[in-house]
């Protein structure tokens, strides 16, 4: 009974410091957000402040969710140093409840809240993202087009190389395109460049294209047509960035990917990323208790919070770091998504074993 008592009253003082800085981060991001808004679209025709609230809005529980694990580490480091400093913990320790009883309930919320952000705060607010990012397309007339894209794609049993320098996925056009053309050997047969692509069912329509082969001249073509084994929908996932794919949807552009023979290891790592998201909270959280547990008389109380931050901090570069390597198949995507959290975790369990039974 008091077990239960105790872990129900951690847990409500956990998710009120939660909730608190949470609301305070996501006011941040939109306070931001709006200014951002206000500058880059305040002089177009259309726009308005009420519209501009509505954008920034939008922009929030994306962003919300790439701070969270900061929220996460500062919220429990601010609930469990009030705990200790009003001596709750050392009546709960004197009553025969260990480090491991206390902390049951805080690891169940990240374990929970993780599961939940992953699951519904990511997918809807990639889906918020995209909606206020063509909403601002409209209003100011340009499109978002990527920095460079490489993807291959069969003819029957010839395969092409295509690179475009940018493209446009609503329309499903590329620009500054070039293709290599292979013959069903394997052998290059001819290269094409054109200024720009239109997809167009099972080909794509390069206009004003310059084609070039080892056994002729450059020449002008004013319509060439490649054909191409790639639907539509295909195409429009292998456009878009790792980031900014919900976790439900990840696992169809992992094949795509595959398919398009382009590098899969990035989407596996942002897929299994979101999925240990309950674990890293879980490993944020027990970095908090490593140095906030200390009774507040024995002083360097501020030193060791700073020091938990800078621990949560340097485990989110690391993950970072280990992201760019498993994305760029120097390791195991899989490892690279799960070893940082687990580290973490051991780490973080090994110095409260230390800690609390010496």
């Amino acid at each position: 009974m008091i077990a239960r008592v105790l872990n129900v009253y951690i847990a409500r003082r956990f998710v009120a410091t939660l909730a608190l800085i949470v609301f305070a981060v996501a006011l941040t991001i939109m306070i931001v957000s709006y200014v951002d808004v206000l500058r880059s679209l305040s002089d177009e025709h259309d726009f308005n402040a009420m519209l501009g609230l509505r954008l920034a809005l939008m922009h929030v529980p994306l962003l919300l969710d790439t701070a969270l694990p900061f929220a996460f580490l500062f919220g429990a480091l601010i609930s469990l140093l009030g705990l200790s400093r009003k001596l709750e913990l050392v009546v709960a320790r004197a009553s025969g409840v260990s480090v491991w009883g206390f902390l049951k309930a805080p690891s169940l919320v990240a374990l929970l809240f993780g599961a939940l952000t992953t699951a519904f705060l990511n997918p809807v607010g990639i889906r918020l993202e995209e909606k206020a990012a063509n909403m601002e397309a409209k209003l100011s007339g340009k499109v978002v087009r990527g920095s460079g894209h490489w993807f291959r794609q069969r003819m029957g049993d010839a395969q092409s190389i295509v690179y475009a320098a940018s493209a446009d996925p609503a329309d499903l056009a590329l620009y500054g395109v070039t293709a290599f053309i292979y013959d069903a050997a394997g052998k290059f047969k001819e290269k094409v460049t054109a200024p720009s692509a239109a997809f167009d069912r099972d080909r794509w329509i390069l206009t004003d294209a310059t084609a070039v082969s080892a056994s002729s001249p450059p020449h002008a073509v004013a319509r060439f047509e490649l054909p191409t084994d790639l639907s539509a929908a295909e195409l429009k996932r292998s456009f878009v960035e790792p980031e900014t794919i919900s976790v439900w949807q990840l696992p169809n552009f992992i094949t795509t990917a595959e398919r398009m023979g382009l590098n899969p290891d990035e989407f596996r790592v942002e897929f299994h990323t979101l999925l240990n998201r309950p674990v890293f909270l879980l490993a944020m959280m027990i970095i908090a208790a490593t140095v906030s547990l200390r009774l507040t008389r024995y002083g360097g109380t501020w030193r060791l919070v700073l020091t938990g931050a800078a621990i949560g901090f340097l485990l989110y570069a690391l993950s970072e770091i280990a992201g760019d390597l498993g994305s760029n198949g120097l390791i195991s995507p899989v490892l690279a998504a799960w070893l940082p959290p687990i580290a973490a975790l051991t780490f973080g369990a090994t110095a409260l074993l230390f800690q609390e039974d010496g």
